[in-house]
């Protein structure tokens, strides 16, 4: 009999050469990833792409910038997902095609369509469509968490599909296909949480590729207002340069912006209270509801003004709140921070007015980004803003002081029982006292009164 036939448990021999096997492999694809990068600029976009997805089928990550155009390659897909609001899905075919989805059965066929043109889009500019069921977010562990970053499911989207890409560029030319086709269909996009990772990469390729020695050369020879604009320039890629001018001593320094946080951005923030009083506070399902609804609004609001949503936060505030997911949280304490890119301040300046008119009621906030000039309206918003939580703390300290002055009833009723109880006990003390007194002056009178007590109840004889 063939005992290997029965066990399966390789022999060292094999063991090591299946190892080493795997260390060519390796060898090969650090080999091939070398080649690339050497023909990296003569290739054209689509033989980028291919190279870069046949890294990712091999699960071998690798990240490539393109000097010229700043964008960014990579085996690690960059992934944007697609999101429609059936609500807005509804309004649109009635405005545009002169349509009434009146079913669910006519929503879910128009749905459909939709998903199908998008997935079209995705495969047109070389992106491939993310398999349903698979894990939204960046995180597969299933470790319970309290921050919950980029797109989740249920909240400000009713449908959704996940594109995957291998370049910035295609990533872009999607959106973009997508949004013009169907964004007054109630289709949007939103990150998934890897963005800053990607941002982090980006960053570290242009400072590793930064020869400062040389720059330094460069910028000594710049005029100052040549200088300030190459600062600038090295601030948006994350580059970090220093440069005195012994003669003027005007020192040049970038400032590297926070992911997210760039030219004309703004950041929309609530709270999961939504501005309810803890005695009428809602269950967490009914508000996850709400903050359903006001999310599909805030979006569709900041893409009706051209704005592209960079991150997305959604916190728990304490860390005893952990779950798996939003859905199931059941104390659902916490905030949310939306941080959108607008391609102008105008556009930002009426949304973010427009927001405040719409979604103030709900708590919806929005702050000022450093050194920002605020429109008329936004001071407005703002003043408004900071009235409306002077007014919460003022009904907040109210209600407190209403508590303690309830409670100071309370207590004085309590005080006043207890006084009453003790002087009770204090006279009944007293009288106990005095008779112990009295018996301790006339001892023999007690005597004999208890002797002519005791002989009146005597039978006679």
């Amino acid at each position: 009999m063939n005992t290997k036939l029965l066990d399966s448990s390789p022999t060292p021999s094999e063991v090591s050469g299946r190892m080493a096997e795997m260390v060519l492999s390796e060898e090969e694809l650090h080999h091939h990833w070398n080649d690339v990068k050497s023909r990296f600029n003569d290739m054209s976009e689509a033989q980028r792409i291919d190279e870069f997805q046949k890294f990712w089928e091999k699960g071998f990550e690798v990240t490539e910038l393109d000097k010229k155009t700043g964008l960014l390659y990579s085996s690690s897909p960059l992934m944007r997902v697609f999101t429609i609001c059936h609500e807005q899905l509804v309004q649109g075919y009635l405005q545009f095609k002169g349509e009434k989805l009146e079913t669910q059965e006519e929503i879910a066929a128009a749905v459909q369509i939709v998903k199908s043109s998008i997935e079209s889009s995705i495969r047109r500019f070389k992106g491939i469509v993310k398999e349903e069921g698979a894990e939204p977010g960046y995180a597969d562990s299933k470790e319970t968490v309290s921050c919950f970053h980029g797109f989740q499911e249920g909240f400000g989207s009713d449908d959704y599909l996940i594109g995957m890409f291998f370049s910035e560029g295609g990533q872009t030319q999607a959106i973009n296909e997508v949004v013009e086709e169907w964004g007054q269909f109630g289709v949007r996009t939103e990150p998934v949480g890897t963005e800053r990772d990607m941002h982090t990469r980006r960053t570290s390729l242009w400072n590793l590729d930064f020869d400062r020695k040389e720059y330094r050369k460069y910028f000594a020879e710049l005029s100052h207002e040549e200088r300030l604009k190459e600062i600038k320039d090295l601030s948006e890629k994350g580059i970090k340069f220093r440069y005195t001018d012994r003669k003027t001593n005007h020192v040049y320094n970038t400032h590297v912006i926070p992911f997210g946080m760039g030219q004309f951005s703004r950041q929309f923030s609530y709270d999961f209270m939504l501005k309810y009083s803890e005695e009428n506070l809602p269950g967490a399902a009914e508000r996850r509801d709400e903050i359903d609804r006001l999310e599909k609004s805030l979006f569709g609001i900041i893409a009706k003004h051209n704005g592209f949503v960079t991150m997305i936060e959604r916190d728990l505030i304490l860390a005893s709140n952990a779950c798996l997911s939003l859905q199931e949280s059941e104390d659902f304490d916490g905030e949310g921070h939306v941080y959108v890119q607008f391609p102008s301040n105008i556009a930002r300046s009426r949304a973010s007015e427009e927001v405040f008119e719409k979604l103030s009621s709900y708590g919806v906030q929005f702050s000022l980004e450093k050194g920002e000039e605020p429109s008329t309206g936004e001071q407005n918003a703002i003043l408004r803003q900071e009235l409306d939580s002077k007014r919460a703390r003022l009904e907040s300290s109210r209600k407190m002081l209403e508590c303690r002055k309830a409670r100071h009833r309370e207590e004085s009723i309590e005080l006043e029982n207890a006084e009453t109880e003790l002087l009770q006990r204090e006279r009944e003390i007293n009288k106990i006292e005095q008779n112990l007194s009295e018996c301790e002056q006339y001892p023999n009178h007690t005597e004999s009164m208890g002797t002519k007590e005791n002989t009146e109840y005597l039978p006679a004889p």
